[in-house]
């Protein structure tokens, strides 16, 4: 048995050995050469392939390049100054957005409950340059476009504003302050309205600021008077600052008076 084993070990071997050796040597170079003719074609396609995306790819970023570039320039470059044929052909284009394209301003002149006026309608043009948001917070760069809409029966005014990139605290942010004085006008507006005096100033005011405010964009300004807190001379008014998703922005609450020893001007019945 054990002699069987050791004469049978060379033949094994030389079996494996013609097991691994191609019976058939010219079938072996035929598919050898269509396999390396299929990868050749398949580099070259991956090749190809590759040349495509990259073009696409630099196509694509270029184009963004330019695109950030120009942003860029733009929010760089100092805003228009107040009056300059710049900022008139600026405060046309806003007009023309608050106009054509913004559906809030389409459902609130379809509502009959709610009359549109415009702000600072008794004074003056030149007294509205002594005025904040009127005068050094004015023009494209400010507060380029404020329009009020009063509801009567809800004792609610919705006033629609632009803001522009000259009221920015950071880049692209608008300033906390500019929103606390825009803010604050709305607010007393609202409560004036109330008072028979037709005037009245400001005693508390209360800011919560739940996100930012993105300068060079329309914001609605929504002001409500609590009737059942207020009084002839005391009203108190909530708002709430929202973008034009409807996202609220801003929060607050104020306390507006009408003072027993100081004579204030009138206002009359227009904001």
């Amino acid at each position: 048995m054990y002699s069987r084993r050791v004469l049978q070990l060379p033949f094994w071997a030389n079996a494996s050995r013609l097991h691994v050796t191609s019976r058939f040597p010219l079938a072996s170079r035929v598919s050898t050469r269509n396999i390396t003719n299929t990868a050749a074609s398949q580099n070259t396609s991956a090749q190809a392939s590759r040349w495509t995306r990259r073009l696409i790819y630099a196509t694509i970023f270029g184009t963004l390049g330019v695109s950030v570039g120009k942003w860029m320039d733009k929010k760089v470059a100092a805003p228009p100054i107040p009056g300059t044929p710049e900022d008139k052909l600026q405060l046309q284009d806003i007009q023309h957005v608050f106009d054509t394209g913004l559906p809030i301003v389409q459902r609130l002149r379809a509502d009959p409950d709610f009359v549109e006026m415009g702000v600072y309608e008794n004074y003056s043009e030149e007294s509205k340059t002594h005025r904040l948001t009127s005068g050094a917070l004015g023009g494209s760069r400010g507060f380029g476009l404020q329009r009020a809409f009063w509801n009567e029966k809800e004792h609610q005014l919705v006033s629609v504003v632009f803001m522009g990139s000259g009221i920015e605290g950071w880049p692209t942010v608008v300033h906390g302050g500019a929103l606390g004085t825009i803010i604050d006008e709305n607010l007393g507006r609202a409560a004036i309205r109330h008072f028979p005096a037709r005037t009245g100033m400001t005693a508390n005011l209360n800011i919560d600021y739940r996100a930012l405010v993105y300068s060079d964009n329309f914001y609605s300004i929504h002001s409500t008077l609590s009737p059942e807190q207020s009084t002839d001379s005391k009203a108190y008014v909530r708002c709430e600052i929202r973008d034009m998703t409807g996202r609220v922005c801003v929060e607050a609450n104020g306390l507006f008076v009408v003072p027993k020893k100081l004579k204030l001007v009138k206002l009359g019945d227009r904001f």
